[in-house]
């Protein structure tokens, strides 16, 4: 079309809609004088101009989960949350909302959630935005009946045979208690446990050993992996392990049993740590995650009883854990970075022991150690005494940890 042409032709096509803005763009690219780069250029810049002012969603679907268009669909949480939409131009983002709150949003074409909910009866919808409109589901009445562990996406990071690799005993006085005088020991054992018949059937595994030299002895026992920039963007954890305590340690030595997964994380302002903490206390006999009381993180009781595990028998444990924003929701961005990342905190979603899974629900907060840690991701295990002159001892096995 030569500079300075006409718009009638084009705005009278057959079938054709009036676009003003887009006449407006087309009549300024054939006026300019500039060279064809100037005229890509704002032919460029127009096109997106009207793509963006013509936005409109037109359509939002649910596929997951599947929910009675009437009545109340009964669900094991976290709820799984995949949706998607249509568009004349392109979706940015999508919102969930369970009891008009926000649980969970992202600026990405689509929706692939998990989304821990407390038990109960409760409302949700999916709305999906573009650059200036959005549409939402209709409402769906659900009903939280009991939990069981997400089932990991095809693309998330395994962590396998954890308990195959080398671990590292921490004895020093920050770790806690009056002493500590922990150990690996040897795995191999004839019985009691008999490591010939493991959950993994590898023959391989770890051995902690606390010998207690005080009442209060306390040994941590711990696998890390150094910094890689793929965990930085992982927000969910399976965390999964099988564990052993032998008949000769007895529920009245021990004062608590310890497990922790940890992640450290680069925001703007600086290196964050999360320490997803739990143990089972021994002496209340009650299961405690490391969260909030007042302005500090301790140790607070779950209201989950009993925890005592019985000797001389393999337990299975699985731990689903999530990053969120501090309001407690999800919010996954476009890309991962250290500004665009507002994960600053943790949920402790669901505890599975023995196949009973439980909703814990906690929100903490992350902190910023000083001297500042390195990106990590890892999990530990600690053993704490509640009797001098004692030895307690817990075997491990089929260790892994699945993220995204």
């Amino acid at each position: 079309m030569p500079r300075g042409g006409s718009l009638s032709k084009l705005s009278k096509l057959p079938g054709a809609p009036e676009v003003p803005l887009l006449k407006t763009c087309v009549g300024a690219v054939l006026q300019s004088r500039g060279s064809r780069w100037c005229f890509l250029f704002f032919f460029t810049v127009c096109i997106f101009a009207t793509l963006g002012a013509n936005a409109q969603v037109t359509a939002v679907f649910l596929q997951s989960p599947s929910l009675l268009p009437t009545g109340t669909t009964n669900l094991l949480s976290p709820i799984h949350v995949q949706a998607t939409a249509e568009d004349t131009a392109l979706i940015t983002g999508y919102v969930v909302y369970v009891d008009n709150q926000n649980v969970y949003r992202n600026f990405n074409p689509s929706v692939d959630a998990w989304i821990v909910l407390s038990p109960g009866r409760h409302t949700l919808y999916v709305k999906a935005w573009d650059s200036g409109t959005n549409l939402a589901t209709a409402q769906y009445q659900i009903n939280v009946t009991g939990f069981a562990p997400p089932t990991p996406p095809a693309h998330a990071h395994r962590l396998l045979n954890i308990d195959n690799a080398s671990w590292t005993v921490d004895n020093n006085p920050g770790v806690g208690g009056d002493c500590n005088h922990g150990s690996l020991g040897a795995f191999s054992s004839a019985s009691d446990p008999n490591t010939s018949n493991l959950p993994a059937g590898d023959g391989k595994g770890q051995h902690f050993v606390l010998a207690s030299g005080c009442r209060y002895d306390d040994s941590l026992f711990y696998r890390k992996y150094g910094a890689n920039a793929k965990y930085a963007s992982d927000t969910n954890f399976l965390w999964d392990f099988w564990f052993y305590i032998p008949a000769t340690t007895k529920a009245n030595m021990v004062q608590a049993m310890e497990f922790d997964l940890f992640q450290a994380v680069q925001f703007g302002d600086g290196v964050h740590e999360f320490m997803f903490g739990s143990q089972c206390n021994f002496v209340s006999n009650q299961w405690q995650l490391w969260s909030p009381q007042g302005a500090s993180l301790v140790w607070t009781d779950t209201g989950i009883s009993p925890c005592r595990f019985d000797s001389g028998k393999w337990h299975h444990a699985t731990y689903f854990l999530q990053r969120v924003t501090p309001s407690g929701y999800q919010e996954i961005p476009k890309s991962f970075a250290p500004t665009s990342d507002k994960n600053t905190s943790l949920r402790y979603g669901t505890l599975t022991i023995d196949g009973e899974t439980v909703y814990l629900g906690k929100v903490a907060w992350s902190t910023i150690p000083n001297p500042a840690w390195a990106p990590v991701l890892g999990i530990q295990h600690q053993l704490d005494s509640a009797v001098a002159g004692v030895v307690i001892e817990q075997y491990t096995d089929h260790e892994s940890l699945t993220s995204w």
